[in-house]
């Protein structure tokens, strides 16, 4: 999360502290959660298979690796390699109907692969040497571990897949600024390592575990790495939150706006869960939520943006006509629950999924929170509130606040998850129950 606390995370069981924006294009329809609840065993050890450029596939994906190292290229089903040691150059993949090709940079030579799948490693001996990836030969960067390129359709997913740990080198700085104080720091690497447990195979169905964006947590590669965070991670490792000797389903948010919100007001389906009930961002008479860049905001929108804006999306669409935006449900700290749309069509949805259609459709951030009130105004509707996020769990800028008055990491996650604790992943590894009542997102 940035200094200017920016993303919003509807999470899934998980832990994090988060920010900022995403994808270009329309991803494909996203996998829902598993029907039951799935148990993973994870060791220390663990890799975790990151679907990177907001998991949006590419038509074209350029590979190269960082200044003196080489890289090696294989058939993804049968590892059979097809490009010894590339080094000093790129090469450029391009997804067909049922293969992919690819050509070195300059070239206009294509050559068709047998298969739907290709790995790229690093050469054996390269210390310090780190493949780059992106969608344009100049927009590359560096990543740790191995890529797995995935034909979809046309186009094709790029997959991160590393080691946890290292993983977490490229998260940290992503969500949290690498200035704020070390102990709020130590919190988001222990919160995203847990997130990341957690999460293991949330997409296993297109062959990634996480996304790279605000719907996991932000993970951005070797470029957001610094020795601070760096050290924050290594000096933390293995340490986990748990709640009653199993990893806990925590998750984050920006800004509380003075009160963190219960996990059934925002996913009404995930089941009781003690410590995501909701608490006070409050002791004695400081206010950790106060200061913050969505501590009050408002904004406005005419009948026919908002009326454009809804029916780009089919659990919005509202049709010819708008009439009317009202509040339908709030919980029992005032979050909105529920939008009654009504038009040509007289849609109810949920308070996040309106959100997020009028984040993306109008501008990002125009409701940065479910805590608003909407009131007419010429002709147009204003939207007020203040915090950013769902609310649920730990409160980003809170952290930073209570950081900076000297709590220490301990302290801030008993605060936000009452009741859990700090442990370590056993040496035999920790079975992680994955609920499929919250919403990956956030």
């Amino acid at each position: 999360m940035k200094k200017g606390i920016t993303g919003i995370l509807f999470v899934a069981i998980a832990i994090v502290l988060a920010v900022s924006s995403c994808s270009k294009d329309s991803n494909p329809a996203l996998p829902g959660a598993p029907e039951q609840d799935v148990i993973t065993l994870v060791d220390r050890n663990a890799e975790i298979r990151v679907g990177l450029l907001s998991f949006t596939p590419q038509k074209n994906i350029f590979i190269s690796s960082t200044t003196g190292s080489s890289f090696k290229c294989y058939l993804g089903d049968t590892l059979a390699p097809f490009v010894e040691e590339i080094s000093g150059n790129i090469i450029k993949f391009t997804g067909q109907e049922e293969k992919i090709e690819y050509s070195l940079t300059g070239s206009d030579d294509s050559i068709e692969l047998n298969g739907k799948t290709v790995r790229i490693e690093p050469s054996e001996g390269n210390q310090g040497g780190y493949l780059m990836v992106g969608p344009g030969k100049n927009s590359i960067r560096a990543y740790r571990g191995r890529l797995t390129l995935i034909l979809e359709g046309k186009n094709i997913l790029v997959v991160n897949t590393l080691p946890l740990e290292e993983y977490l080198l490229g998260v940290v700085p992503a969500e949290m600024d690498p200035s704020w104080p070390e102990e709020a720091l130590i919190t988001q690497a222990i919160v995203s390592r847990t997130y990341a447990i957690f999460n293991l195979k949330r997409y296993d169905g297109r062959g990634f575990d996480i996304a790279d964006d605000q719907r996991s947590q932000r993970y951005g590669g070797i470029s957001v790495e610094t020795a601070k965070t760096t050290e924050v991670v290594q000096n933390s490792v293995n340490k986990i939150i748990t709640f009653n000797s199993r990893l806990a389903s925590v998750v984050f948010h920006a800004e509380s706006g003075g009160q963190t919100a219960s996990n059934l007001d925002v996913w009404p389906h995930s089941g009781d869960i003690p410590y995501l009930a909701g608490t006070s961002d409050a002791l004695g008479v400081m206010d950790f939520s106060a200061g913050g860049h969505y501590d009050s905001w408002s904004n406005l929108a005419s009948f026919e943006d908002l009326r454009a804006a809804l029916n780009q999306d089919g659990e919005t669409f509202v049709g010819s006509y708008l009439s009317s935006i009202t509040v339908l449900g709030r919980s029992e700290n005032g979050r909105v629950q529920s939008i009654d749309i009504l038009g040509e069509k007289n849609p109810v949805v949920s308070a996040m999924t309106f959100i997020n259609v009028l984040n993306q459709r109008i501008r990002e951030d125009f409701i940065p929170s479910n805590q608003f009130t909407i009131s007419f105004e010429n002709g147009s509707y204003r939207f007020s509130g203040s915090g950013k996020g769902h609310g649920v769990g730990l409160s980003q800028w809170g952290t930073y606040v209570r950081a900076s008055n000297d709590q220490g990491y301990e302290f801030i996650i008993q605060q936000y998850f009452p009741g859990t604790e700090i442990s370590e992943i056993p040496t035999e590894g920790i079975e992680v129950v994955h609920n499929s009542g919250i919403d990956m997102i956030r």
